[in-house]
């Protein structure tokens, strides 16, 4: 096991979302494959992040609303980092986290879908995306693939009623 590194605060950022933007269903996502580098709990996150070669720690706090969202970013390193660094930091976590998504046409398009809007009530605002690197993600894409032969994949029963309902695509069409 390697030694701990201890991290100093070097600078913090609030950033604007979106709206509409949830930042527990956003940040938490339980069915990916979690790696120990990452802690959550409401309206906070914490995330270890590998940034041009440095070693990071990232807090993650939910300082807004759904509808007047804010997140704020502390970013700890072991050493000052410098400002084009941080800048391309940040710009790196809005992509990730898709804090830019417009989601307007997808709620226009399926918030008046008898079996979708339930669901978007409730998690209006989440963002899709992943903060792994593109193996990680590929990895857990290939997973949950090899999940689809089997009957308690909860990716299959959704696809069953997205592209087998009958209601589903005369609501679609």
């Amino acid at each position: 096991m390697k030694k701990a590194i201890k991290l100093k605060l070097q600078k913090t950022f609030k950033v604007k979302p979106t709206k509409p933007f949830a930042f527990d269903p956003t940040f938490h996502k339980p069915d990916h494959f979690t790696s120990g580098d990452n802690y959550w709990e409401p309206g906070i996150s914490w995330q270890t992040w590998n940034w041009r070669g440095k070693c990071l720690g990232i807090k993650f706090s939910n300082k807004g609303t759904r509808k007047n969202p804010l997140v704020e970013i502390k970013i700890y390193a072991k050493e000052k980092l410098p400002e084009n660094f941080s800048t391309s930091l940040i710009e790196e976590i809005k992509y990730l986290y898709n804090f830019d998504l417009d989601l307007t046409d997808f709620y226009k398009t399926f918030s008046k879908n008898e079996i979708l809007a339930p669901i978007l009530k409730e998690w209006r605002g989440m963002r899709p995306g992943h903060p792994s690197s593109l193996y990680e993600y590929l990895i857990i894409g290939i997973i949950l693939k090899n999940l689809e032969n089997t009957n308690s994949s909860p990716y299959i029963i959704f696809g069953k009623i997205y592209f087998g309902s009958e209601k589903m695509k005369k609501s679609h069409d």
